[in-house]
């Protein structure tokens, strides 16, 4: 997962907050801080999740391109 661009796009689309963010796309806190720093995988629900929320080409960046 590219943290920084899945927190660039998702402040794009509105969500500022770490709280946002994660309550955006579902997590808790503490998940969505595990997910965005590697510690844990992310789910195709996840990914689908924030497809929804910021379109389906970013989605593809923040998860599938290194």
């Amino acid at each position: 997962m590219n943290k920084d661009l899945f927190e660039y796009e998702m402040k794009k689309a509105g969500f500022r907050t770490p709280e946002q963010r994660a309550d955006a796309v579902g997590l808790s806190l503490s998940a969505y801080y595990r997910r965005i720093n590697g510690e844990c995988e992310c789910t195709k629900d996840l990914i689908g999740r924030v497809a929804d929320l910021v379109g389906w080409e970013a989605a593809r960046s923040i998860f599938f391109e290194e």
